[in-house]
C-alpha cells in the first residue's frame, strides 16, 4: 500500500513539474515573440520616418525606396503586437500605420517612375504629417521590447535613430 501512494505521489509531483516547465517555456517563447515583433515593427517604422524626412528634401520621384514602401512588416506581426501591447500603445502604433497608409495610397507612379502634380504634392504633405505619429509609435515599441534606451541599440530617442537613404 505505502509503495502505491509513493508511485501515485509521483506521478502527481511528476505532473506537477511537467506542467510548470511547459508554462514556463511557453511564457518565455511568447515573450520573445513579443519582443521580436515589437523590434521589426519598430525597425519598419523608423524606416519610414527616415523616408518622411528625406521627403521632405526633395521630390518623392527621386527616393526609388517609395516604389515599395508598403507596410510588410506590420501585416505580418501586428496580430502578435495586438494581443500584447498596452491599449495606449496600439493606438499609438495603428494611428502611425494610418498614417503610414494614407502615404502608400498616392504614391502611385507612372510607367516612367514619375508622380502626378497632385500626387506628389499630397505625398509630401502626408510625410510631413507622418512624422509625429511615426516618432511616438517607435518610442512606444521600444519601451514594449522591456530593454532600457541605452542598451536598445536604436539610441534615447527615436529621433536619433538614422537608416540610410539611396541617393
Amino acid at each position: 500500500m505505502t509503495a502505491a501512494i509513493f508511485g501515485l505521489v509521483g506521478v502527481v509531483v511528476g505532473a506537477f513539474i511537467n506542467g510548470a516547465a511547459t508554462v514556463y517555456f511557453e511564457r518565455r517563447s511568447e515573450r520573445s515573440n513579443r519582443r521580436s515583433a515589437a523590434r521589426l515593427v519598430r525597425s519598419e517604422l523608423v524606416r519610414f520616418r527616415s523616408l518622411a524626412r528625406e521627403a521632405d528634401l526633395r521630390p518623392p520621384e527621386e527616393l526609388p525606396q517609395l516604389r515599395d514602401i508598403r507596410p510588410v512588416v506590420w501585416e505580418s506581426q501586428r496580430s502578435v503586437l495586438a494581443r500584447s501591447l498596452t491599449d495606449e500603445d496600439w493606438a499609438l502604433v495603428a494611428l502611425a500605420y494610418a498614417h503610414v497608409d494614407a502615404v502608400v495610397s498616392v504614391l502611385v507612379f507612372e510607367l516612367d517612375g514619375t508622380l502626378i502634380g497632385w500626387r506628389s504634392r499630397e505625398a509630401k504633405r502626408l510625410f510631413a504629417l507622418m512624422v509625429e505619429p511615426v516618432e511616438k509609435a517607435a518610442l512606444a515599441l521600444r519601451n514594449a521590447t522591456g530593454v532600457p534606451a541605452d542598451e536598445s541599440g536604436y539610441g534615447p530617442d527615436p529621433a536619433e535613430d538614422t537608416i540610410p537613404v539611396a541617393r
